[in-house]
């Protein structure tokens, strides 16, 4: 894949590095989620202060295939800089909490680059949240500890992002998250970032820990959160101008993450807050043009609607019986995955198939069902439209792990792609599966993605999916009403249409997504 331009070689030409990312994502179907340190040169002169940013995908720089296609603010901060004087190295990466940028590969080397290389004179931009509140293990920071208590979202801040400045001089900034953009224009709870979490998991106020822990330590906070929400309420339905929008239906809009045009709102915005609370900052700022809304400008032109008609030949890489067939697509991390054993595999058994997504270890994951894009891995059949069916098979849990976009069970959808790594994907299904499981209370047994929008189907009886427990699914079809069933739970009707961009087929079958070890057995495809 075409490595992202380095950093110090836009800002020395006089250009931000968003302009870099905006050509990389028109020119690329499959997304980059993390910029690694050999991607990045950290721009010297000893009169110049870097501005390194790290956090999450709401700063971070994306190779998008988006129909609008996403940016992270920290993309466009030097679009606010004086160039000859301050030059921004945004190392913040996708998927990432205060937490797991640090132990992760890819935004681990990010981190050593930035420890090898902050001094006296420079700024880090501390940008955390949206995933710290996620309930999982690998990114969970908990918002109720001190910063001296181990696992609490104002440690991990503490000692492993401010203290590092500190320590070399630099001045550290604490950011609190944007807000997730909200229909109904009502900010309050997860939209603001605070959530109500879980047993294992407690929930609390992420904006709150952040802005006591700045003037515990007194250290500058911007606080984006009440910023991003007093501008969001002001502008009330037009907020949806800064997302980004992973099709063309104005359903398929990114409550998340920002466009080219909204991170530069939120860029001017964190560069304004900060010079007017560091005098030294505010030297560094050079006078911009407001931004400029142009919806035609903010679209991809290289965006491809996904998957029109049914696929030309079976999968080279799963070997399949007839009639069924194999496939791993969507968002599964790139062009290579697919093809990796470790990290899909299909394999038929006498009364089923063993599928995996991600490691059968639970080491690495493989594909996600998001709210705004699909990954999984698909062991399926080609049925005509016109047909009714009922599909039932048990699941059997070989291995599994707690995470919000694992999910495994039989689905109905309307369009597949054959092994293609493609971000933003996302087409309409019902699913006899789980969801969301990394929160035992609220977890989903069944859903549906309609018109871009996920529907779920909260649990009520059964316990959360665990290794080595039986499942029985049951999924039908009766026109565009699709039933489906997990376990005892009672059964569900969604209205789908499954014709809207193959209109001759539909497909169904069983699937895993993410980190999901399973063996389907009994499996019976009645067609009607």
């Amino acid at each position: 894949m075409k490595k992202l331009l380095a950093a110090s070689l836009a800002l020395f030409a006089g250009l931000s590095l968003s302009s870099f990312a905006q050509d990389a994502a028109t020119a690329k179907l499959e997304k980059v989620e993390a910029v690694v340190a050999k991607d990045i040169q950290v721009p010297e002169g000893k009169k110049l202060s870097r501005i390194f940013i790290v956090g999450d995908s709401t700063a971070s720089p994306f190779d998008d295939p988006y129909f609008i296609p996403r940016f992270g603010f920290g993309t466009k901060v030097q679009d606010y800089l004086n160039p000859k004087k301050a030059a921004v190295v945004n190392l913040a990466v996708s998927g990432r909490s205060s937490k797991n940028f640090i132990t992760d590969a890819g935004s681990g080397k990010n981190y050593e680059l930035l420890k090898s290389n902050i001094r006296k004179g420079d700024y880090l931009i501390i940008a955390f949240g949206h995933n710290d509140e996620k309930l999982e293990e690998e990114r969970y920071t908990n918002p109720n500890g001190t910063k001296e208590e181990a696992g609490s979202f104002k440690n991990s801040l503490y000692e492993n992002y401010v203290k590092l400045a500190q320590n070399a001089g630099a001045t550290p900034v604490l950011v609190t998250p944007i807000v997730r953009l909200n229909k109904k224009a009502e900010y309050s709870g997860a939209t603001i970032h605070i959530t109500n979490g879980s047993s294992e998991f407690p929930g609390g106020d992420y904006p709150q820990a952040i802005r006591d822990l700045g003037a515990e330590l007194k250290i500058v906070v911007v606080d984006q959160t009440e910023n991003t929400k007093a501008l969001y309420e002001k502008v009330g339905e037009e907020a949806k101008k800064y997302h980004a929008m992973t099709g063309s239906k104005e359903s398929s809009l990114d409550t998340t993450h920002l466009n080219a045009y909204g991170a530069s709102v939120v860029a001017k915005m964190l560069v304004e807050d900060l010079a007017k609370k560091d005098k030294n900052f505010k030297k560094l700022v050079q006078k911009a043009k407001e931004p400029v809304y142009d919806r035609e400008a903010l679209k991809n032109p290289s965006y491809v609607e996904p998957g029109f008609g049914a696929p030309a030949a079976k999968s080279s890489i799963f070997a399949t019986t007839e009639p069924w067939w194999g496939s791993a697509f969507g968002n599964v991390g790139g062009a290579s995955k697919p093809g990796d054993k470790n990290l899909n595999e299909i394999i038929e058994i006498a009364n089923g198939v063993q599928m995996h997504s991600g490691m059968k270890d639970g080491s690495k994951d493989c594909g996600k069902i998001a709210a705004s894009e699909d990954g999984i891995l698909f062991y399926f059949q080609k049925l005509s439209i016109v047909s009714d069916f009922t599909l039932t098979a048990k699941a059997k849990i070989l291995n599994i792990k707690s995470n919000n976009q694992v999910s495994f069970g039989l689905m109905a959808r309307d369009n597949v792609l054959i092994d293609t790594s493609l971000g933003g994907f996302n087409s309409n299904y019902a699913a006899a599966g789980a969801l969301k499981i990394a929160n035992a209370d609220s977890w989903a047994a069944g859903f549906a993605r309609i018109d871009t929008v996920l529907n779920e189907n909260p649990h009520s009886v059964e316990s959360v999916p665990a290794k080595d427990s039986v499942i029985a699914l049951s999924l039908s079809k009766k026109g565009n009403e699709l039933t489906v069933q997990y376990g005892n739970e009672a059964p569900v009707t969604y209205t789908v249409n499954l014709g809207e961009y193959d209109k001759e087929n539909m497909y169904v079958g069983v699937y895993t997504s993410r980190n999901a070890y399973v063996e389907f057995t009994d499996i019976s495809l009645e067609v009607k």
